[in-house]
């Protein structure tokens, strides 16, 4: 390494980044740095010293990552998905909502934000220039997710399953664009495990509004047989488009009024 991407550093510093990039260590904590000198309050001045030099990244109080010696002017963005595993930390999460509709083809619109759900956080903060939205969720809803390997180190999302079901709980567009994505998707998925996401999703309105679409995207009422046992025997009817209009044809086997 040269000395020049050093420049403007103190022992410290080099001490505590060379042993980080040695370690290989993905999230720097206050705790780590602190085992690293003798000097009780040395760990405190280093942090404020590379935040200030922009050679850290702050994920939240005590949570931070390295910026690469390497660099160019410290012009480096993390990735987004790490970002989120590391600012969940032990707590149960899964990157998902708009998010992920991305990632599985649904839409070509990119996202401004990463969504992150999960069992006990919720708020927003930014992170490297990129903006995180933790969006707090029911432990009911905590399913359909998978591990994913990004840069070495485990990453949850929602599997294309369980994001076509958020996609119907937190659609993006018009609920004609989303019967678009249920047909085109719907011999991409294994749509028993799709339907059984859907009888387990807490939000009978829900499963309701997924029962029309998959009807009208051409799966057989057989398939459909068990997800309209699920929504049960009821009298009221919800909006196909909640926030449309309670006012349209009126579809009795699901409960819906169509008001597209």
């Amino acid at each position: 390494m040269s000395r020049q991407g050093y420049a403007n550093l103190s022992r410290d510093e080099i001490y505590l980044i060379s042993r980080v990039e040695y370690e290989k260590q993905k999230l720097i904590t206050t705790a780590y740095v602190r085992g690293l000198y003798a000097e009780s309050n040395k760990a405190s001045k280093v942090i404020a010293s590379l935040l200030r030099k922009k050679r850290l990244i702050r994920i939240e109080k005590g949570k931070y990552l390295l910026v690469p010696i390497k660099a160019p002017n410290q012009q480096w963005t993390p990735n987004e998905f790490i970002v989120a595993a590391l600012w969940m930390g032990d707590t149960p999460y899964y990157i998902g909502y708009f998010t992920m509709y991305n990632y599985w083809g649904f839409t070509e619109q990119v996202p401004q934000t990463i969504y992150v759900l999960n069992t006990k956080k919720f708020g927003r903060t930014v992170i490297g220039g990129v903006r995180y939205e933790a969006i707090k969720i029911d432990q009911k809803k905590y399913y359909g997710i998978k591990k994913i390997m990004v840069e070495g180190e485990g990453v949850a999302i929602s599997d294309k399953e369980r994001t076509l079901a958020d996609m119907i709980y937190k659609p993006i567009g018009s609920f004609e664009s989303l019967l678009l994505v249920i047909k085109n998707n719907l011999k991409k998925i294994d749509l028993p495990l799709f339907i059984t996401y859907l009888k387990k999703f807490p939000v009978v309105s829900i499963r309701r509004r997924a029962g029309y679409l998959l009807e009208k995207a051409g799966c057989s009422p057989v398939r459909l047989r068990e997800l309209k046992k699920s929504i049960g025997i009821g009298k009221t009817f919800v909006a196909l488009d909640p926030a449309g209009p309670r006012s349209g044809k009126i579809n009795k086997e699901w409960g819906i009024i169509v008001n597209r």
